[in-house]
């Protein structure tokens, strides 16, 4: 399988970008989201098959199969011309296409479901459509945003205000502090929904939300020129949101996460089986290719069909690619991160993307995308493929641990403190001592953030 090559695709010339752009899309988008653009795309395209009409193998492009420059050769030798007797409502598949919809539907609604609701109530054009589904679609559980932006806007011809415009959008769906960025954005949406926005609550989130995770709150006062009781108000309030906006349609709602890798224990060896149970067998419809071949055809029919059966050829080459990738991708984690399996955490190594690019001879950003959202059933749990990507920690022995093991013992001894006596970060940097974990305090705050618990002074019960 040939390397997708975004990287260098995106350089090319701006006719190709519709045509990059999904197959990014298809890459990077939940299973759910592919599995419903495909829904769509068998409605909307008469072309694309679910299942093997009259297969001619020299015709026939089916995933998981090399046959792809078969159907490109093909393609370039048909003849021009077509039929103006054909009818665009070929009926042949029409009782595959209905079963492999209702098969199709979801059991429960997920919080992604939930935004699209949301999203539908809105008056958008196609692309903005588009944009928004992509955005919802990289919205994790807790409700945070976990697009690469600063990647995104740097792509050729990328509408960045329409971008922006839509992320707004978004963050005024319920639950509120929804597709946040970070920590501060969630409680500041939170704020400005109950009409705080630039109160002295929004404010001290805004300037001096570090200070406040320290509990330096003489400071905060002394800076925001207010007494010191006020101060102490309006740390209750913010105490009081929710750091994880996302759970609150979560914990009312089941949210079934199909793995698209399987990790399995065979006699003493690890190994790695793709979950292609999900997608859709696809084809070309033979039809079209055989109309395209006649010499009585129309140039006007002509342009329609090969439209139609471009489109097809790019669903299909894409998620064979995707399917490839994230397999080539799983085995090299398995491989680098075999500790992991036989140790658990602390036996997971520090790793970055461009490691696992270089051997696979792809762009680091094509990792990336590959991994965003996809999930791998292992020995260990159901997992997702990033968890495995992990920065280097020096011990207080020499040896190196991984950031996530670092995490992974924080959130321990967070969850055994005293919740009327939490402790503070300074505290948390000597109790990892304890576990051979040498971290600053303001490491310890950064990684409070990203696994969203917040400062001591907000844990605190009363």
């Amino acid at each position: 399988m040939a390397d997708m090559g975004f990287s260098q695709e995106m350089k090319m010339q701006q006719s190709l970008a519709p045509q990059l752009y999904q197959s990014l899309e298809i890459l990077q988008m939940p299973l759910l989201d592919l599995q419903n653009l495909v829904k769509q795309e068998l409605i909307e395209n008469p072309t694309l098959e679910i299942t093997d009409k009259e297969a001619d193998v020299n015709l026939e492009v089916e995933i998981g199969t090399s046959d792809i420059e078969k159907f490109d050769a093909e393609i370039e030798s048909l003849e021009d011309g077509w039929t103006e007797n054909f009818k665009h409502n070929n009926t042949s598949n029409l009782e595959d296409k209905y079963q492999y919809l209702m098969d199709s539907l979801t059991e429960s609604i997920s919080l992604q479901d939930y935004l699209v609701q949301q999203l539908d109530m809105v008056k958008l054009s196609p692309q903005e459509r588009k944009v928004s589904e992509l955005i919802i679609g990289s919205i994790d559980d807790d409700g945070y945003l976990q697009l690469d932006t600063e990647e995104i806007f740097e792509s050729p011809n990328f509408p960045t205000e329409m971008f922006e415009k839509i992320i707004t959008t978004i963050q005024s769906f319920d639950p509120a502090g929804i597709c946040s960025r970070d920590l501060k954005e969630c409680l500041m949406l939170q704020l400005e929904r109950v009409g705080k926005l630039d109160e002295p609550e929004y404010i001290l989130v805004k300037n001096y939300l570090d200070l406040l995770g320290r509990n330096k709150l003489e400071i905060i006062a002394e800076k925001m020129t207010i007494s010191l009781s006020d101060i102490k108000k309006y740390s209750e309030t913010i105490a009081k949101l929710d750091p994880k906006p996302g759970q609150q349609v979560n914990q009312d709602m089941i949210e079934y996460i199909t793995p698209e890798v399987f990790i399995e224990l065979n006699d003493g060896k690890y190994e790695v089986r793709a979950n292609r149970k999900p997608y859709p067998q696809l084809f070309i419809n033979q039809n079209y290719l055989r109309l395209l071949k006649d010499k009585s055809t129309a140039p006007e029919t002509k342009k329609y069909i090969r439209e139609k059966l471009a489109k097809s050829r790019l669903i299909i080459q894409s998620i064979d690619q995707r399917l490839s990738i994230v397999e080539r991708i799983a085995l090299q984690l398995v491989d680098i991160q075999s500790a992991f399996f036989k140790e658990g955490e602390i036996g997971l190594k520090p790793l970055n993307m461009k490691v696992i690019a270089e051997k696979l001879g792809v762009h680091e950003t094509t990792i990336s995308r590959a991994t965003s959202g996809k999930y791998m059933q292992t020995p260990r749990g159901l997992l997702e493929m990033k968890y495995f990507f992990t920065t280097a920690i020096k011990s207080i022995s020499g040896a190196t641990v991984s950031n996530e093991y670092a995490k992974k013992v924080l959130t321990d001894i967070i969850k055994s403190e005293d919740k009327k006596k939490p402790f503070s970060d300074s505290k948390l940097v000597e109790l990892l001592k304890n576990h051979d974990i040498l971290i600053s305090r303001r490491t310890v705050a950064k990684y409070r953030d990203q696994l969203r618990i917040l400062a001591s002074s907000l844990r605190k019960e009363l």
